[in-house]
C-alpha cells in the first residue's frame, strides 16, 4: 500500500483546522451581530446584574439615572469591559408639553459627557404621551407636540444618538412639517433609532404588533428594536413573558430574529424582572 507523502498529510491538517477556524469566527460574529438591550431602571444594583447580562449576549443597556456622577462613570466602566455599550434612559409624560425640563436634564448628560472618561454612548427616551391623565381629551395635539419633542431635539442635537421607546399603537395620522403620517412613522424619521414596546407573549404576536413599524424602518433606513416584557401584569397575561419563564421567551425570541433584519434588534424590559424571571 502506497504511503501517503507528509506534506500532504500536513495540507490536510491544516485545511481541516482552517475550515474549524472559519466555523468558529462565523459563530462568535453571529453572536455579536445580534442586538440585546435591556432597560435598567434601578440604579441601585449589584454588578452580580451585570455578569447575568452579559453571560445572556445583552448588548446595550439603557440605563437610568437622573444624577450624573462617578457611580454613573464606574457602572458605565464595567459595562463596558464586558462589551456592553449604555446608554441614558430617563423619561417623563410631562417633557411633551414642559420641553425646558427635558433640555435641563440634556445639559447635565452633557456636563457629564464633557467631565468624565466613561461616556455614554448616547440617549435613550421613554417619553409616553398616553400617562398624561388627559391624553384621550387632547390625543391629537400631544401627538403633534410629541414629533415636535422629537424633531426639535434632532435640531438642537445633530451631534448625540437619541433614540426612543415608542408604544405599538401610535398609528394615528398626523400631519407636520406637511406631511401625513402615522405617528410612529414621524417619529421614526426624527429619531437615530426606536424600540417598539411590542410586548406579547408569542413570537408571532412580537412579529404582528410591529409589521408597520418594521416595514417603515426599513424603508428609511433606521435600527428598530423591538421590546418584550418580563414583568409581572396583573390584567393581561398575553402582554409579558412573567408566566412563561426564560427559556420560553429565549425560543420566542430566535423565532422573532429569524423574521427581522440583521441590523434590527431585541429589548427586554427590565433588568431586575428578567433576572428573577423562572427558567
Amino acid at each position: 500500500m502506497k504511503k501517503v507523502p507528509y506534506i500532504l498529510v500536513c495540507i490536510a491538517i491544516l485545511f481541516v483546522v482552517a475550515i474549524f477556524a472559519l466555523f468558529i469566527y462565523n459563530k462568535c460574529n453571529d453572536n455579536q451581530s445580534k442586538i440585546l438591550g435591556v432597560w435598567w431602571w434601578d440604579n441601585r444594583l449589584d454588578t452580580s446584574y451585570l455578569d447575568f447580562a452579559k453571560e445572556n449576549g445583552v448588548t446595550e443597556i439603557y440605563y437610568y439615572t437622573s444624577s450624573f456622577n462617578e457611580k454613573t462613570n464606574e457602572f458605565i466602566k464595567q459595562a463596558n469591559k464586558r462589551n456592553m455599550k449604555v446608554f441614558w434612559l430617563d423619561g417623563d409624560y410631562r417633557w411633551i408639553e414642559t420641553p425646558e425640563l427635558l433640555n435641563e436634564d440634556i445639559a447635565k448628560y452633557l456636563k457629564y459627557q464633557e467631565t468624565y472618561a466613561n461616556k455614554f454612548s448616547g440617549m435613550h427616551l421613554d417619553i409616553e404621551p398616553h400617562q398624561d391623565p388627559n391624553f384621550e381629551a387632547k390625543r391629537e395635539t400631544m401627538l403633534y407636540k410629541f414629533i415636535t419633542l422629537t424633531y426639535n431635539l434632532k435640531i438642537q442635537y445633530p451631534d448625540i444618538w437619541i433614540e426612543y421607546d415608542i408604544p405599538i399603537w401610535l398609528n394615528d395620522n398626523i400631519e407636520f412639517r406637511r406631511q401625513t403620517k402615522p405617528t410612529y412613522a414621524h417619529i421614526i424619521d426624527n429619531a437615530s433609532a426606536v424600540t417598539l414596546m411590542s410586548y406579547r407573549d408569542t413570537s408571532e404576536r412580537i412579529y404582528d404588533s410591529a409589521k408597520d413599524e418594521i416595514e417603515y424602518a426599513i424603508s428609511v433606513g433606521k435600527k428598530l428594536n423591538l421590546g418584550v416584557e418580563t414583568g409581572e401584569q396583573h390584567s393581561e397575561t398575553f402582554v409579558s413573558f412573567y408566566e412563561e419563564g426564560k427559556r420560553y421567551m429565549y425560543e420566542e425570541i430566535e423565532k422573532v430574529r429569524q423574521q427581522i433584519p440583521k441590523n434590527f434588534g431585541i429589548a427586554i424590559h427590565h433588568i431586575y424582572d428578567w433576572y428573577n424571571l423562572k427558567d
